[in-house]
């Protein structure tokens, strides 16, 4: 694939890889029967334009028939068997890079609930069907082709895939409001994304769908700290990392995380952990987060 410094049009900050293990794949009315087994190392989806087939899916076994949809999110394990002359299309990607294409704003915790679950066979209108294996196709081609961008072209389609299981999900209907383990790993993700552009709480809580309290609560109780809190502890983890595993100059360092200022940054280094940058290159120990409240531990 393409270099990994390739970087997101959006924010401009480096792209994940996409690696090998992200598949594509149209089948077009084979002559014998094809089937496929997941073991749960990475999410599967399956749109049937036509034909039948067969879903085993942990203690589920049941038939489907096109047009139709089938998603399995990574966890999961099973198998599934297509007679012969079945037309449609299948995708193997890993959580990362489906993380990576998440969308966000106020849809991100309706759409993140509903890849959480298994779809056996939704049925699909026949246009529905063919537009989705297009989307499937198009990522076939760009993983093939290899050309300039084609992280970009990937991550958009399985956007639009993401946003299409959303709507299948039919987020009309009234919701329950996330459970606050549900907003506390929801929130570990969208820091993931993105802590470099120094989101605010209210901009975290909106694209979680709750309100800042209900945010701050879920937190607090999970782990003893405020969002903020852990947010800036993340930010002086990859602070140290960068500053201890790289000979990056500070003020390098600085915009990499996302401040505009190298000033204000070391202002902020030093607020957190008592001494600047410089200093700490210069050997001095700084107390790391212990392993009860470090970010790797969240729930």
């Amino acid at each position: 694939m393409s270099p990994a410094n390739v970087t997101s049009s959006q924010t401009g900050h480096p792209l994940p890889r996409v690696p090998k293990a992200v598949e594509a794949r149209i089948f077009h009315g084979a002559l014998a029967h094809s089937a496929w087994t997941f073991r749960g190392t990475r999410n599967r989806t399956f749109i049937l334009v036509s034909g039948n087939g067969h879903i085993r899916l942990g203690s589920h076994e049941v038939p489907v028939s096109g047009p139709a949809i089938v998603w399995a999110p990574s966890g999961e394990t099973g198998s599934i068997t297509f007679d012969a002359g079945t037309e449609g299309a299948a995708l193997a990607v890993p959580d990362v890079i489906l993380g990576s294409a998440m969308p966000s704003g106020a849809v991100f915790a309706q759409v993140r609930e509903a890849i959480s679950r298994p779809i056996l066979g939704s049925r699909l209108t026949t246009q529905e069907a063919r537009r989705l294996a297009g989307t499937l196709s198009i990522i076939e081609q760009e993983l093939k082709a290899d050309a300039p961008g084609a992280q970009e072209v990937i991550r958009h389609h399985l956007a639009l895939l993401l946003l299409a299981i959303w709507r299948l999900a039919n987020p009309g209907a009234e919701r329950k409001q996330p459970s606050p383990r549900a907003i506390v790993r929801g929130f570990v993700h969208l820091v993931e994304l993105h802590i470099r552009d120094h989101w605010t709480i209210n901009e975290y809580a909106g694209a979680l769908g709750v309100t800042a309290d209900r945010l701050n609560s879920a937190i607090r109780r999970a782990t003893g700290r405020t969002p903020m809190e852990l947010i800036h502890s993340h930010l002086i983890s990859e602070a140290l990392t960068m500053l201890d595993g790289s000979g990056l100059q500070i003020a390098a360092v600085a915009e990499a995380l996302g401040f505009t200022d190298p000033a204000y940054f070391s202002r902020f280094f030093k607020r957190i952990t008592g001494i600047s940058p410089r200093a700490h290159r210069a050997g001095a120990v700084v107390r790391r987060p212990s392993p009860e409240t470090s970010y790797a531990a969240w729930p």
